[in-house]
């Protein structure tokens, strides 16, 4: 999916509104809960799509036991360097109602695992083509697969998390890079202007 015109090549974050759009939309979906999970993991961890598409049972959840920070091993990140990603308490109980459907699964099992290609997960390109398949579903305009990313960091930034931990949780090499992620919300902006006073 090309990044959406007019954006400056950048993703747009996902409002509130539009996140429980996709989530209603996904309701009654042949792939419901794989797509739940892959929404709200990529929410709740900023991993990118080639991330989330590697991740294996084991990564999230080893001996069924969910875990609250993922190891990415450096083969599997852009930077080629390891790096520990933390998950919210909202994507690791999505993974929890996730792993429960399954009977029969090992840790080397695929998280998103592949229809096409039994016992692989899905490849990088297809899962963004079912994150765009999930936002045209939903009526969520000038989104892309890196949305969900983008989203994340812009949720720890109002939270007041300082940008040394977003830029961690995201891997970046530098601040400068990570602040090129952060949108000015008007609404933001005048209550901060309305608090200001001399």
């Amino acid at each position: 999916m090309a990044r959406p015109r007019g954006t400056g090549g950048k993703a747009k974050p996902l409002t509130r509104e539009e996140i429980k759009r996709i989530d209603l939309c996904l309701t009654g979906t042949i792939h419901e809960h794989r797509n739940r999970l892959l929404l709200y993991l990529g929410l709740g961890s900023g991993m990118r799509v080639a991330e989330l598409a590697q991740l294996t049972v084991g990564d999230v959840a080893p001996f069924g036991r969910v875990v609250s920070q993922v190891v990415l091993e450096k083969h599997s990140t852009k930077s080629k360097r390891s790096r520990t990603v933390y998950l919210s308490i909202q994507a690791m109980s999505y993974i929890k109602k996730y792993l429960v459907l399954f009977d029969d699964v090992s840790d080397k099992t695929p998280l998103f695992a592949s229809q096409k290609r039994q016992g692989s997960p899905l490849t990088a390109n297809a899962t963004v083509k079912v994150l765009g398949r999930m936002f045209e579903a939903a009526g969520v305009e000038a989104a892309s697969s890196h949305s969900l990313r983008r989203t994340h960091a812009n949720e720890l930034r109002r939270l007041g998390v300082d940008l040394k931990i977003i830029q961690e949780q995201l891997g970046h090499a530098s601040l400068a890079l990570t602040e090129r992620y952060f949108d000015v919300d008007p609404v933001e902006k005048e209550a901060a202007l309305a608090r200001l006073k001399f």
